[in-house]
């Protein structure tokens, strides 16, 4: 069964900051707002970027994610709807102040109790701050939240990440939190707390292993088909996905269809696109995962949850934690630049290595290995960038680009991680790995 870990509520104290109606009425729109109070580094310990701050009172809690404030100062003297930013809790279908009364998916409720008993260990007192004192999602302010505790000030958000009760949730637009909370996710999901817990939910968790192609070659806007997100199933047994969705950190969900089977040992694929053949398609026309820009520290992640709104298997990017990889020197890198380019994979280790779950990257091309490309011991796999192979070789397999993507006078190839964890390099002429 569930377990719901509800955290209790303080007392009648609070209850005319903090009681009210049972459903959760949007406030009005919000315009407008008050003058900030001023800056202050959005943050904490750090200098920059500075953002502009208010303070409120919080007249109620919707859910794991939104808040309602009464802002200090505005002239409308009406409570905003704050969404929090970088946080992403799982959704909740009936809201109200009363705990018995609220429903919503697993994982849910107990999000929403542990934003709540925050805020009121913070009197119900909220510093809010943003990069853009505009900034919106959905007619909700989108502002960071912070609660007094023992004389400091704490973000809310940077709890329910570290504490598994939220996904990181990037944003590019405020995006000075991007950093702390992908960290954080990644250390959550380490220790299986809350969130990352299989098993919370309930039922027995399955061996799968998930991976998502988030990359598209060329624009990622006009080829939504080479994103995708394969499942392997690791266990002995076959796994039944009927019933089960899978989403990006957003709301883009896919439902698997009902008579979905994973084979023992084997994969499937699911793509963005409208897919072809037997490989299930998201059908959308336009990208859905995030891709990486490090100037900002975006990133994003594939979440597989299963009937009950347990989390099965899951890949957040780019890795910021433990960023290691089993086959890490295992594998030697070789190029021809000039004539039939290609680029030669040879495992230099004892066992043999599946390249499934790993890429080839030069410049803004990729190439995905596709299921069961294996390299045994002192093997060598060709990579052939003309869409040409050999006919009576294994180790043979194609780019299908059709054109150069090695320059002759100088570039880097490296084989990576789809979560960018890089195994092997090589460069020539003036470029270095």
């Amino acid at each position: 069964m569930p377990r719901f870990r509800l955290a209790p509520l303080i007392g009648l104290l609070l209850c005319g900051v903090l009681c009210g109606p049972a459903l959760a009425a949007a406030p009005a729109t919000p315009e407008p707002t008050s003058a900030p109070a001023g800056t202050i580094p959005c943050v904490a310990d750090t200098e920059a970027p500075l953002c502009p701050w208010w303070t409120g009172r919080v007249t109620f809690v919707a859910d794991g994610d939104t808040i309602d404030v009464d802002i200090d100062g505005d002239p409308v003297s009406t409570p905003m709807r704050i969404r929090v930013i970088g946080i992403q809790a799982m959704e909740q279908s009936s809201y109200s102040h009363t705990v018995a009364r609220r429903r919503g998916d697993c994982h849910a409720l107990e999000a929403t109790a542990r934003l709540e008993e925050l805020i009121q260990q913070g009197g119900g007192i909220v510093r809010l701050t943003a990069q853009d004192p505009d900034s919106r999602s959905h007619n909700r302010l989108l502002r960071s939240v912070a609660v007094q505790l023992a004389g400091q000030w704490q973000d809310v958000g940077t709890v329910m990440v570290a504490e598994g009760h939220a996904l990181w949730f990037p944003m590019r637009t405020e995006s000075a939190w991007n950093t702390t909370y992908a960290t954080l996710a990644q250390r959550a999901a380490q220790s299986g707390a809350n969130l990352w817990d299989p098993s919370y939910c309930g039922g027995t968790p399955s061996a799968l292993k998930l991976w998502v192609h988030w990359d598209a070659a060329g624009n990622d806007a006009l080829r939504p088909d080479d994103e995708w997100v394969r499942i392997r199933n690791l266990d002995t047994q076959p796994v039944a996905l009927g019933g089960y969705t899978l989403r990006d950190s957003a709301l883009n969900r896919f439902w698997f269809p009902l008579d979905t089977v994973i084979p023992a040992g084997r994969t499937i694929t699911v793509q963005v696109g409208t897919g072809s053949g037997s490989i299930l398609s998201w059908g959308r026309s336009s990208p859905i995962f995030d891709n990486v820009d490090n100037a900002i520290a975006v990133g994003d992640g594939a979440y597989l949850f299963d009937p009950a709104g347990g989390l099965r298997a899951w890949m957040q990017y780019p890795c910021r934690v433990d960023c290691v990889d089993p086959n890490t020197g295992s594998m030697s890198l070789g190029v021809q630049t000039s004539g039939r380019e290609a680029v030669t994979i040879r495992n230099t280790g004892p066992v043999a290595i599946d390249l499934d779950g790993y890429a080839l990257t030069s410049g803004t091309h990729s190439y995905a290995f596709k299921p069961d490309s294996i390299v045994g011991p002192d093997e060598t796999l060709r990579v052939r960038t003309d869409g040409n192979t050999s006919d009576d070789s294994r180790l043979d397999v194609s780019w299908g680009a059709n054109n150069s993507l090695l320059p002759n006078d100088a570039g880097t190839v490296r084989l990576t991680t789809f979560d960018g964890i890089v195994l092997a390099c090589r460069s020539w002429g003036e470029a270095a790995c």
